[in-house]
């Protein structure tokens, strides 16, 4: 199937080879309406792009296209997306580059000219400075959405990277197809830029034939309004709750599949130094223990939200304000479940540096153990040995010396 990307901004529009107008001298027509999944934003109102890629049978796999935002850049206020069967969710963000990369962030050589592989991670191999937008249902709610003087900023240029998660259950090859509109504002119209909160939990395990919960917090670095939530998990997810501070929880859900979006029409107002505290619980029926991971054999737990003024802090729950995007969800508070001191946690984590399993790994079942009143003196601890490395033990040792003690 031919893959076709549509590119419109304030009555910009660009054909081209690899667009919705064909190429070469053969003029293939529109497509007939029914035929087409997502129709593309009036002229002048946003851009469409689209990707289309194959799936063997039995195969599952994340493939990713590079396509690039208007040399004027765009303010986005909403977002629309649609794919076929075969996609579990679909991801765009943005990049640093201002030309497609040929290869990896590592160096090696990737053809980047259509639709390739990126199973091994999309933002491991490549840079990117923010989600734009995206949706984990097929024919629902995507993730952004704004009043009408809101609109998260896309730098002039840049390139943006096109991310979708596939599983083919069945015996036959599939062509999975994705589309999204951006929906924009002109510059003069915007009052306040928006963001997406995209906060990660790294630290899921769930026993073989057990139930586990997976805990965490971020903080607000600055008032925001929240325009919307969802949650994210793989199969074995059976609920998920997300609240406030001394507050009953403001989003639910027990659902993996047909994911709700929770709106708030006029913002839910949270102020700078505000802990949003968020779980997911799970029910493993396998015969081997589930950690984090993007396949399906694996696990995540994830909280997404619109909201606005922009903060690079807040979205990434960063742990350093100079570095957001290096430094993402390290600002975190993580809970485990046990009963276990934050000394002990921390002999244990000390331990897997030296074992021969995966340090990951080890390091989830360590915090997995620890009580739940340690959680502070346990994240900050750490989030320094993360950051420090091999400097952790003159660096941390405030944080280490709290950790001991408790």
């Amino acid at each position: 199937m031919q893959t076709r990307v549509s590119f419109a901004l304030f009555g910009f529009v660009l054909a081209s080879c690899g667009t919705l107008v064909a190429c070469g001298s053969e003029d293939i027509g529109t497509p007939p309406v029914e035929d087409v999944l997502l129709a593309p934003p009036p002229e002048g109102q946003g851009v469409q792009y689209q990707m289309t890629t194959r799936l063997e049978p039995g195969t599952e796999a994340e493939h990713c296209k590079f396509v690039q935002a208007p040399a004027e850049g765009m303010y986005v206020n909403r977002d629309e997306v649609r794919f076929t069967k075969g996609s579990h969710h679909f991801l765009l963000y943005e990049t640093p580059y201002t030309s497609i990369p040929t290869e990896t962030e590592d160096g090696k050589a990737v053809d980047t000219s259509g639709v390739f592989d990126c199973s091994q991670g999309a933002t491991l191999d490549f840079a990117v400075t923010k989600l734009i937008a995206g949706s984990q249902n097929a024919d629902g709610d995507a993730f952004l959405t704004f009043p009408s003087d809101v609109a998260l900023r896309v730098e002039p240029g840049r390139v943006l990277l096109m991310n979708a998660h596939y599983i083919n259950a069945t015996s036959a090859p599939i062509e999975p197809e994705v589309r999204v509109n951006l929906f924009t504002i002109p510059a003069e119209q915007v009052k306040e830029q928006g963001d997406i909160l995209f906060w990660y939990n790294p630290f899921i395990k769930v026993g073989a034939k057990s139930e586990a919960r997976a805990r965490m917090k971020c903080m607000v670095h600055t008032d925001i309004k929240l325009m919307n939530v969802q949650s994210h998990m793989h199969a074995r997810g059976t609920g998920y709750a997300a609240a406030l501070p001394e507050g009953a929880p403001f989003y639910t859900n027990n659902a993996w599949e047909g994911v709700p979006v929770k709106r708030f029409d006029s913002g839910m107002d949270i102020k700078a130094g505000t802990w949003i505290d968020y779980y997911c619980d799970y029910n493993n029926t396998g015969a081997a223990d589930v950690y984090q991971g993007p396949r399906s054999t694996d696990e995540m737990c994830m909280l997404i939200g619109a909201y606005y003024p922009a903060d690079p802090v807040t979205s990434n729950c960063a742990a350093d304000p100079s570095a957001p995007d290096q430094t993402g969800n390290l600002g975190a508070e993580w809970i485990g479940n046990g009963t276990e001191t934050c000394a002990t946690t921390m002999g244990c984590v000390q331990q897997t540096f030296t074992g021969a399993g995966d340090v990951m790994q080890g390091i989830t079942t360590c915090m997995m153990a620890a009580d739940p009143a340690v959680s502070k003196e346990m994240s900050d601890a750490l989030r320094c040995l993360f950051l420090n490395g091999q400097a952790a033990p003159t660096a941390c040792k405030t944080q280490f010396d709290a950790c001991l003690a408790k």
